[in-house]
C-alpha cells in the first residue's frame, strides 16, 4: 500500500520539521511549506491526502476555500494557539475537517491524522 502524503504549512521551521519527523516515523510521506505560496506550488506537483495548516496563515487568505474547491478530497486539519480560538472556529465553520490546539500534543495529532486517513473497516 502506497503511503499517503501530508502537507504541513507553518511559518515556524521547528514546528514544520518536528511534525515532518513525527509523521515520517508513522509511515506517511510528509512535505512542508513555510507559507501559502509554497503550499500552492507543492499542491500542483504532489498528490496530497491531508493538509495541516497553522490557523494564522488562513487569515485573511482565501486559502481554505481554494483548497476545498480545488482539492475537495484533501482533508484539512487546522492548528491554532489558545489566543486564536475564534480563527480556528471560523476555519471549522468554513469547511476545515478538524483542529488541534497548540502547544501540540503529538499523540493527539497522530490519532487525528490516523482517524481521518485510515479507511473505515466494517
Amino acid at each position: 500500500m502506497k503511503s499517503q502524503t501530508i502537507l504541513i504549512i507553518d511559518e515556524e521551521e521547528a514546528v514544520r520539521e518536528s511534525l515532518q519527523l513525527v509523521f515520517q516515523e508513522e509511515g506517511f510521506n510528509c512535505i512542508i511549506a513555510e507559507n501559502i505560496s509554497k503550499a500552492k506550488e507543492l499542491l500542483t506537483t504532489e498528490p496530497v491526502s491531508m493538509l495541516i495548516v497553522e490557523s494564522s496563515l488562513l487569515v485573511p487568505s482565501s486559502f481554505l476555500s481554494f483548497i476545498l474547491s480545488s482539492y475537495p478530497s484533501v482533508i484539512v486539519l487546522v492548528m491554532s494557539s489558545y489566543a486564536e480560538i475564534e480563527v480556528m472556529q471560523r476555519a471549522i465553520l468554513n469547511g476545515a475537517h478538524d483542529f488541534v490546539i497548540k502547544p501540540l500534543e503529538f499523540q493527539e495529532l497522530i490519532d487525528k491524522v490516523h482517524q481521518h486517513l485510515t479507511p473505515l473497516t466494517n
